[in-house]
C-alpha cells in the first residue's frame, strides 16, 4: 500500500512548512508553463514521407529526383480487387468501384476495367499488352483500379478510399488498397496510435514500479514532472527548429524520459544511503546524494550528447534529427532530473522498516554482487561468441510487409499487389551503349529484348517501358504505314497525353523502364537484385544511368542501417571508451569498458538474427538506448570505486561499489523492462520489435555492467593477489 505523503518531522521544526513547499510550487508552476507551450506548439503527429528514411535533398534520392525531372510521374494508388473477373456482375461492380472512387477528394483520374481511357472489358484488356500489364493480375485472378491522386496526398483522401473500399467489399468481390501514399499514411497513424496510447500506458507503469519501489508520492510526484518537463521541452526545442516528429524520431519523447529516470534512480538509491548512515534528514540528506551522484550523471549525460551528435555524421535526415533531437534530450534530461527533482525528495520520507526477510534477501544479493563470479564472466563471454556467430543472419532489409501485421487490411493489400505483379516500383534510366537514338525500328527492337530480359528475372513482376506502349499504337491496322519514329512521335503530341515523355527523353536517347518489384519471392538483398538487373541492361547493349524508386530506396536504407550499425556503435563504443578513461584516468578500467560495451550490440543484434527478426527504420534507433544504459552503469561503478579506492586495479572498491549499485542498476532495468514492456502489445510491428530490443538490450547492459565490467577491470590483480577474495569475505 502506498504511503501516504507527510512532511519529514525531523527537518519541519527548523524551518516553516510552506517555506519548504516553495520550491515544489516553483516546479509544478514550471511544469504548468511547459505543458502550455507544449500544448499550443507540438504536432504529435509523425511526418512520414514517401522517401522513408530520407529526405528530399539526402544524396540518397537525388538519383530519383533526378529521374522524376526527366520523365514526369503520378502518384497512383491501387484498388486490387479479386473476384471472378470474367463475370458480368465483377464487370457490372468494377464500374460502379471505379465510379465512387472519382469522386473521392483528391482523386484526379481513374484507370479501369470499363472506364475510359482503359479498355472497354475484360475481352479487350487480354488482347492489348498493355492493358493486360496495367489492369490485369498474372494469374488472371484480380483487375486494378488505378487511381491517380495529388502530390501529398492527405488523410482525407486515404479516409475516402477506405470507405469506398468498406462498401464494395464483400465475398466474391475482395477490395484491397494499396500504393506508397497509403502505406506512408497508415505508418503515420500506427506511429501516431502508439505515441499516445503506449506512452501512457507506459506512464501508468513507470509510476506503479516507482511506487512500489519507493513508495513515497512525493518520489514519484518529482519523478513524472522531471520526465514529462524534460520529454515536453526536448519536442518544444526540437519543432522550434524543424525537426519533426518521424519515424525514427518517434520514440524521441521514451528515449528523454528514460534518460531523465535514470540519474534519478541513483539519486535516490543514494539519498536513502545517506539518511541511514548519517542520521541526515531534509534537504540535508538530498543535497549530499546531489553531490555524491552529479559527477556520474554529467559524465553519462556527456556521453550520451556525444553519442547522439555522431548521428549528425550519417547521410540520412532522419537520422541526423535523431541526433540532434537526442543531444536536446540528454541535455534537458540532466537538467531536469538536478533542478526538479531534488525538491520532491527533500519532502519524502524514507520507506517504513522492511520485513525481516526482505533484509536477509538484500543482504544476500549485497554479499552476491560484492564478490568477483568468474563463472558467470565466461558465461556471458561464451553467450557473445553464440551472437556474434548468429549475427551475419541479421536482416536489415526486409520487406515492405514487415511493417505491419500479418492479417491486416494493409498487408493483405501489399500481398495480392505482388502476387498479381509486384508491390515495390524501380527505375532505371538507361541509354544505348554508343548514344544512339532509340526512336526507330533497331532501337524499338532492342528496347523489346531488354524488356524480355528484365521480366525473366524472378525477383520482377511487370515492367512498362516505351516499347509496351508502341504496341498499343501497333494494334490499329493503320499503323503498318507508320515508321516507328512516327509512331513514337503520335505518343509525344499533347492530345495524346504526352506519353512518351514518361519513357524517353525529348532527345530521344534515354529511355526509362519501371519496373513493379516483388517482395513475396525475394530471397536476396535488394542491392544485389538491383546489381543483377544492372548486369541485365549491359548485356542488351545498353548502360544503366540512373536508379530510383521505392525499390532502390529501401536498399539503400538497408544499406544504411547496416553501415550505421556498425559505424555508428563504434563511434559511440569508441567516444564513451575515451570518456571512461577520462573520468577515471586509468588505462584498464577504459579497455574493460571498451570490451564491455562492444559484447552489448553484439549480444543483442545476434539473437535478434536467430530469432528471425529484421532490423528496420524504428528499431535501429535503439541502438543509442542499450549502449547508453551500459555506460550509465559503468560510469557511476566507476566513480563509487575511486571514492573507495584510488587503485582500481584491485577488487576491493569494485566490491564496494557492486554491493551499494546493485539497486538502483536492477531498478533501473526493472522499470525499464517493465515500461517498454507495454510495446509488445503494439499492432504495428517496428513499435513491437522496439520494445524487444530496448528490453533485451538493458538486461543485456545491466548484467555486462554489474559482472563482467569489474572483473575485467580488476582481472590482472585476481591473478596476482588470489587471497584477496578470501579476505574480502571474511571482512
Amino acid at each position: 500500500m502506498a504511503k501516504p505523503i507527510r512532511i519529514d518531522k525531523a527537518s519541519s521544526t527548523r524551518e516553516p512548512i510552506w517555506l519548504r513547499l516553495l520550491p515544489v510550487l516553483v516546479c509544478l508552476a514550471v511544469a504548468a508553463l511547459v505543458a502550455l507551450v507544449f500544448l499550443r506548439s507540438v504536432d504529435l503527429k509523425p511526418k512520414v514521407s514517401e522517401n522513408f528514411f530520407f529526405s528530399k535533398n539526402d544524396p540518397q534520392v537525388r538519383a530519383d529526383n533526378q529521374i522524376s525531372k526527366t520523365f514526369p510521374e503520378t502518384t497512383e494508388i491501387d484498388l486490387t480487387v479479386t473476384g471472378d473477373i470474367a463475370s458480368s456482375t465483377y464487370a457490372d461492380r468494377i464500374r460502379e468501384l471505379s465510379d465512387a472512387v472519382s469522386k473521392v477528394p483528391g482523386v484526379t483520374d481513374v484507370i479501369a476495367l470499363g472506364r475510359k481511357p482503359g479498355p472497354k472489358d475484360l475481352e479487350e484488356a487480354l488482347k492489348s499488352r498493355l492493358w493486360t500489364d496495367v489492369l490485369i493480375a498474372r494469374d488472371r485472378k484480380s483487375t486494378d483500379v488505378i487511381a491517380t491522386v495529388k502530390d501529398n496526398v492527405g488523410p482525407t483522401t486515404i479516409n475516402g478510399l477506405q470507405a469506398v473500399q468498406r462498401k464494395f467489399d464483400r465475398p466474391g468481390f475482395v477490395v484491397m488498397i494499396s500504393g506508397l501514399p497509403y502505406v506512408t499514411e497508415l505508418i503515420s497513424r500506427s506511429l501516431a496510435s502508439d505515441l499516445r496510447t503506449f506512452s501512457l500506458v507506459a506512464l501508468a507503469v513507470f509510476g506503479v514500479v516507482l511506487l512500489v519501489i519507493f513508495r513515497s508520492l512525493w518520489i514519484l510526484l518529482g519523478t513524472f514532472v522531471a520526465c514529462a518537463v524534460s520529454s515536453a521541452a526536448t519536442l518544444i526545442v526540437t519543432q522550434s527548429i524543424h525537426i519533426p516528429i518521424g519515424p525514427v524520431t518517434a520514440n524521441l519523447s521514451t528515449m528523454v524520459f528514460v534518460m531523465t529516470l535514470s540519474p534519478m534512480v541513483f539519486l535516490t538509491f543514494n539519498w536513502q544511503r545517506i539518511r541511514e548512515q548519517q542520521n541526515s534528514a531534509g534537504q540535508a540528506a538530498v543535497w549530499s546524494a546531489v553531490k555524491e551522484t552529479v559527477a556520474p550523471s554529467f559524465w553519462s549525460a556527456a556521453c550520451m550528447l556525444l553519442g547522439f551528435i555522431s548521428l549528425v555524421l550519417v547521410p540520412s535526415t532522419p537520422l541526423k534529427h535523431l541526433g540532434t533531437g537526442g543531444a536536446v534530450g540528454a541535455a534537458m534530461a540532466f537538467a531536469s532530473a538536478y533542478s526538479l527533482y531534488p525538491w520532491f525528495l527533500a519532502l519524502a520520507s524514507p520507506p517504513q522498516a522492511k520485513l525481516q526477510w526482505t533484509k536477509a534477501f538484500a543482504s544476500g544479493l549485497r554479499s552476491f554482487f560484492s564478490e568477483p563470479h568468474g563463472l558467470v564472466v565466461a558465461g556471458l563471454a561464451v553467450f557473445a561468441v553464440v551472437a556474434a556467430i548468429g549475427l551475419p543472419r541479421l536482416n536489415t532489409d526486409p520487406p515492405l510487409f514487415a511493417y505491419f501485421k500479418p492479417g491486416t487490411d494493409v498487408r493483405r493489400g501489399l500481398e495480392a499487389v505482388d502476387r498479381s505483379g509486384g508491390s515495390s516500383p524501380l527505375k532505371l534510366e538507361v541509354e544505348d551503349r554508343n548514344g544512339a537514338e532509340l526512336n526507330n525500328s533497331d532501337g524499338y527492337k532492342r528496347l523489346w529484348d531488354l524488356q524480355h530480359a528484365l521480366e525473366k528475372d524472378p525477383a520482377v513482376g511487370k515492367v512498362m517501358s516505351l516499347p509496351v506502349m508502341v504496341s498499343e499504337i501497333r494494334r490499329h491496322w493503320l499503323s503498318m504505314f507508320l515508321s516507328t519514329k512516327k509512331e513514337v512521335g503520335i505518343l509525344e503530341e499533347k492530345k495524346h497525353g504526352d506519353v512518351a515523355q514518361q519513357f524517353l527523353t525529348p532527345d530521344h536517347k534515354r529511355a526509362l523502364f519501371l519496373l513493379r518489384m516483388r517482395e513475396t519471392v525475394r530471397s536476396a538483398p535488394r542491392e544485389d537484385v538491383i546489381h543483377r538487373l544492372e548486369r541485365a541492361v549491359q548485356h542488351e547493349g545498353f548502360r544503366p544511368l540512373l536508379v530510383g524508386g521505392e525499390y532502390s530506396l529501401l536498399a539503400q536504407m538497408g544499406r544504411l542501417i547496416t553501415s550505421s550499425i556498425v559505424s555508428g556503435s563504434l563511434i559511440l563504443i569508441g567516444i564513451f571508451t575515451v570518456m571512461g578513461y577520462l573520468f577515471s584516468r586509468s588505462l584498464r578500467v577504459a579497455a574493460a569498458m571498451l570490451v564491455t560495451l562492444v559484447m552489448i550490440p553484439v549480444v543483442v543484434r545476434g539473437y535478434i538474427a536467430y530469432l528471425g527478426m529484421p532490423l528496420d527504420f524504428l528499431t535501429s534507433a535503439a541502438a543509442n538506448l542499450d549502449l547508453g544504459m551500459g555506460v550509465d552503469a559503468m560510469i557511476y561503478l566507476t566513480m563509487l570505486a575511486k571514492r573507495e579506492n584510488a587503485d582500481l586495479g584491485s577488487w576491493k572498491p569494485w566490491s564496494k561499489a557492486c554491493s551499494h549499485l546493485w539497486r538502483p542498476i536492477g531498478t533501473n532495468l526493472l522499470v525499464i523492462c517493465c515500461g517498454f514492456g507495454i510495446f509488445l502489445l503494439s499492432n504495428f510491428p517496428p513499435t513491437l520489435r522496439f520494445g524487444v530490443f530496448v528490453i533485451f538490450g538493458s538486461a543485456t547492459a545491466a548484467s555486462a555492467a554489474l559482472f563482467m565490467f569489474p572483473w575485467l577491470a580488476s582481472f590482472s590483480i585476481h591473478r596476482k593477489k588470489g587471497v584477496e577474495v578470501k579476505e574480502l569475505k571474511a571482512a
